[in-house]
């Protein structure tokens, strides 16, 4: 019976400790995922820098009771071309922050490289607790992307 006990004990325990697990994203895996989604995608270098009075709502108490929002932001930099992120750019963006269980993404604030979805005449990001398309704009990742858009290699790091 003793050793029931302990074993309902620690199966109870497993789900609080359990943390959630992502695989790192590369630009290569991301551009895929872009190029083959139904959706139509634009790639740019900047930054998002919400709206004035936007900001994140307040999230509960209870982290398993967090809920996904959006943000309206605006984009500052520049558009892929063939000849690099030459395209300079200012538009607005809206952010569509989800979440899973107690883990929620975020809004991006750091010079990154982004996949933002066009709807229609929206521009959108999806920021999920595992971000694909949103990467730090480091010279590699950069380096990458351009690799990808002009065909001369777009195979995912091991």
């Amino acid at each position: 019976m003793r050793s029931l006990i302990t074993l309902a004990v620690f199966v109870a325990g497993i789900g609080q400790a359990q943390a959630l697990s992502c695989l790192a994203p590369s630009v290569q895996t991301s551009f895929t995922a872009a190029s083959d989604a139904e959706e139509s995608y634009v790639m740019a270098v900047g930054r998002l820098t919400p709206l004035p009075g936007e900001t994140p709502p307040e999230q509960p108490a209870d982290p398993n009771d967090r809920k996904g929002y959006t943000l309206q932001t605006q984009f500052d930099g520049n558009l892929a071309t063939l000849d690099g992120f030459t395209d300079a750019s200012r538009f607005f963006v809206t952010v569509e922050v989800v979440c899973a269980g107690p883990w929620c993404g975020a809004v991006p604030s750091d010079e990154m490289l982004f996949f933002i979805e066009r709807r229609g005449d929206q521009n959108v990001l999806v920021e999920g607790p595992c971000p694909q398309y949103a990467l730090p704009a480091t010279e590699q990742v950069v380096d990458g992307a351009m690799s990808c858009v002009t065909g001369r290699g777009c195979t995912p790091p091991e």
